[in-house]
């Protein structure tokens, strides 16, 4: 039975001329991750997830591997990989090409890119790699598909504080709140970011924020004594509910119950007095 090739997208398309012809088996023992891998973290979940649906279905797409040495160094597919570890697999279809370090971080971007699999920092510490090979903005933009915009934007998001980046990284904070941290005073961007955090502001109101010393000994009062009532508040509806409470915000926020399964959802429901 033929089956017909899968398009990567665009941008690999032009990175990556079509070679399914070129599947082959390779040992899981012959695979090794690549050390300019864009994403840094890969959810365990997300793992467990695919591993299951390889179980059912098998891997549909072959990793993209390059030669290593005796091994393969992977290019694309590194989820595909762990998750066929956890499904038990001894071995998976690749595409061996041969690629340079620059042609092959392009495709682990490109390919990340497309999957929406990388978060800010991820993209932005990706796009620095590619400039350590001289590439200018203009070139890595059409490399990866991006406006010289785009690139730039996402560049500039090294420029935050560590802890920015950390909060960022973890989507404790957008590219939004990230830009509006940038165009404070650096000694101010510290302080940009425990507002956002604090009192949960959306991007259009972390574009207003303006440090003022009296302002900002009202505004650290103000939030200390409602945080003092609101972690009693959520300390007693945890209890009442059975279930995590937060409450973000100051004078106004929004009220946050937590639940982890269908029954669980079903049960507050009922508490709350909600008929479907």
């Amino acid at each position: 039975m033929s089956v017909k090739p899968r398009g990567l997208g665009r941008g690999l398309d032009e990175l990556l001329p079509k070679v399914e012809k070129g599947v082959r088996q390779v040992s899981l023992d012959d695979l090794e991750a690549s050390p300019r891998q864009p994403r840094r973290t890969i959810e365990d979940a997300a793992i467990a997830e695919l591993a299951t649906s390889i179980r059912r279905r098998g891997i549909l797409q072959p990793l993209l591997v390059r030669p290593s040495g005796r091994r393969f160094e992977i290019v694309a597919g590194e989820r595909r990989f762990r998750a066929a570890k956890r499904a038990g697999l001894s071995e998976v279809p690749v595409i061996v090409r041969e690629l340079s370090d620059q042609e092959a971080l392009e495709i682990a971007i490109v390919e990340n890119l497309q999957r929406e699999d990388l978060n800010p920092v991820d993209e932005a510490r990706a796009l620095e790699q590619l400039l350590g090979f001289g590439l200018n903005q203009e070139k890595i933009a059409r490399a990866v598909g991006k406006s010289r915009s785009a690139v730039s934007n996402t560049l500039r998001l090294l420029k935050l504080p560590a802890s920015a980046l950390e909060a960022l990284a973890a989507g404790r904070i957008s590219a939004g709140h990230a830009r509006a941290i940038l165009a404070q005073d650096e000694a101010d961007m510290e302080w940009a970011l425990d507002q956002i955090v604090r009192r949960d502001l959306s991007v259009r109101e972390a574009e207003s924020l303006r440090r003022s010393a009296e302002g900002e000994g009202r505004s650290r009062r103000t939030a200390s004594i409602y945080a003092d009532m609101y972690a009693d508040l959520e300390r007693d509806l945890t209890r009442h509910v059975s279930a995590k409470v937060r409450i973000k915000g100051e004078k106004r926020g929004r009220i946050e119950i937590h639940f982890h399964s269908p029954d669980e959802l079903e049960r507050l429901l009922d508490l709350l007095g909600y008929m479907a």
